[in-house]
């Protein structure tokens, strides 16, 4: 089959590695459990963080990006594991 004529290429697809071993591999329901809590708490750490820091403006304006970001991804994260969990039947 010559690829040079499809629309697309796998270069466009993005990540359909990780799609693939994902797929292939068998998800540990009770490993994810246990990841998806430390990730929890984690996040719930990080959010007391920003809101402590609300409280003490304008003490500390200039830390708010960063202490936003890391809850950003923290939640972002989460939300992935809860993803992958809830796909697996979990």
């Amino acid at each position: 089959m010559n690829t040079d004529s499809l629309p697309w290429s796998e270069s466009d697809v993005p990540h359909w590695e990780e799609f693939v071993e994902r797929r292939e591999a068998p998800v540990d329901l009770e490993s994810l459990k246990k990841e998806i809590k430390k990730m929890n708490a984690q996040a719930t750490n990080l959010k007391m963080n920003l809101h402590d820091l609300s409280e003490d403006l304008p003490t500390g304006w200039e830390n708010i990006p960063a202490v936003a970001a890391q809850a950003f991804e923290a939640y972002k994260n989460l939300a992935e594991a809860r993803r992958r969990l809830a796909a697996a039947g979990g």
